[in-house]
Parts: C-alpha cells; sequence; structure tokens
C-alpha cells in the first residue's frame, strides 16, 4: 500500500465503522470467515504461542486467540479507529498488556515486528496491490501457523469488486480493492514450506490454514 491508499484506509475504516464492527462482535461474535479460520486453528494445541495478526480490524482474531492458549498478539492495521477500538477491548477484557499495537502498512512496518508462532490475514490481501510481497513479508514472520483469508476467483467477487471501485473512485478515495491469482498465492505459501491443513469456503471467501513443515 502506498501513503495515498493507507490515507484512503482511514477514511473508510473510520471511527463510525470501528464502533459499527466492534458492537457487532459483541452481538454476534466473530463473523463467519473468522469464525472458520479460528476453528481451525482451534483444533491445534495453541497453548503458549504468540500470534500476529495482520489487518486486525477490532482485534476479533487477537481476543479470541487470547481466550484459548495464546499469550501474546500483535496487531497491525492502517486504520487509527480501528486500533484505538481494539485497544479498548483489550482494556475491557483484561488483556491489553498481553497485546501490542502496531499502526501502518506491515510492508512498511515489518522490520519492526518480531517472529509470532502464527499469522493471520484475513480478508486484507485483496486491500493490497502488491500480493507477493505482503505474502513473503508476513510468512518471514511466521513459526509455526499461517492463515488466510482471500477472495474466491469467481465472478461474484470480480463483479463487487469493480463496482467497490468505482463507487471509491466516484468519491475520490483513492482506496481500492485488489483480485488476485488463488492459484499463484498458494503456490508461494507452499514454495515459503508450509502445507495446506484446512481449506473452507463462503459464497466469496476462501479460508485457508497452513502448517510450517
Amino acid at each position: 500500500m502506498t501513503c495515498q491508499h493507507c490515507c484512503g484506509a482511514e477514511s473508510i475504516f473510520d471511527q463510525k465503522s470501528a464502533k459499527r464492527d466492534h458492537k457487532r462482535y459483541k452481538r454476534k461474535g466473530p463473523n463467519k470467515t473468522t469464525r472458520l479460520l479460528l476453528n481451525a486453528l482451534f483444533k491445534n494445541d495453541l497453548t503458549d504461542l504468540s500470534a500476529l495478526d495482520i489487518g486486525c480490524g477490532v482485534g476479533v482474531i487477537q481476543h479470541e486467540l487470547l481466550k484459548n492458549g495464546v499469550v501474546k498478539t500483535t496487531g497491525v492495521d492502517a486504520s487509527t479507529a480501528y486500533l484505538e477500538t481494539d485497544k479498548e477491548i483489550g482494556i475491557n477484557n483484561g488483556t491489553s498488556k498481553l497485546m501490542k499495537f502496531v499502526h501502518g502498512d506491515f510492508t512498511d512496518c515489518a522490520r519492526e515486528i518480531e517472529k509470532h508462532d502464527i499469522v493471520t490475514l484475513e480478508r486484507v490481501v485483496c486491500c493490497y496491490p502488491h500480493a507477493d510481497e505482503l505474502l513473503n513479508k508476513s510468512l518471514q514472520k511466521t513459526e509455526k501457523y499461517y492463515g488466510i483469508v482471500h477472495p474466491r476467483s469467481n465472478f461474484l467477487f470480480t463483479a463487487l469488486n469493480k463496482c467497490a471501485d468505482l463507487y471509491l473512485w466516484m468519491r475520490g478515495n483513492p482506496f481500492r480493492t485488489f483480485m488476485h491469482s488463488e492459484k499463484k498465492m498458494h503456490e508461494l505459501i507452499k514454495s515459503n514450506g508450509f502445507e495446506p491443513i484446512y481449506r473452507g469456503t463462503s459464497s466469496i471467501w476462501r479460508i485457508c490454514l497452513f502448517k510450517k513443515v
């Protein structure tokens, strides 16, 4: 993401949006794709592991993992409002001391972030123009499990993607969404020494969990 793209993300994922997502999380828990990814992770022993969530939003994955054995988390997001909400939830849960928050584009600040046992990117790669850079840098931070939720390569998402970008263009917002090749992304992940251990789908999204060999 360029700085201009990040500024666009700030205006979309603003305080109003963060409050709405927080309210939804409190009322209904994790959404479908997050729940599927978490359930795949929960089939493994997560005791005393650390987790890095890239594009963490209000921190749903962080908070749920901390309830299930993980001892520390790092959340990275380009939205100030979402990180502030993430921190607030951590304070309310009494887990804020176990959490670290990094504001910015992960590809820019990756050097500052240590390796973690678990790395997750839930509906994030579609917000990046350069998927290879994002995947390579995040895989380098992964010791055990790598979870990713990305759009399926189908007509429905392609149509939605074009409509979303047209709307953003009309609003003068530089933020854009991207459709990357599933095959190329999965080949890249496997070439970094990971094997798939879970694969799920929804109408639009592919939910995958990989384990380091």
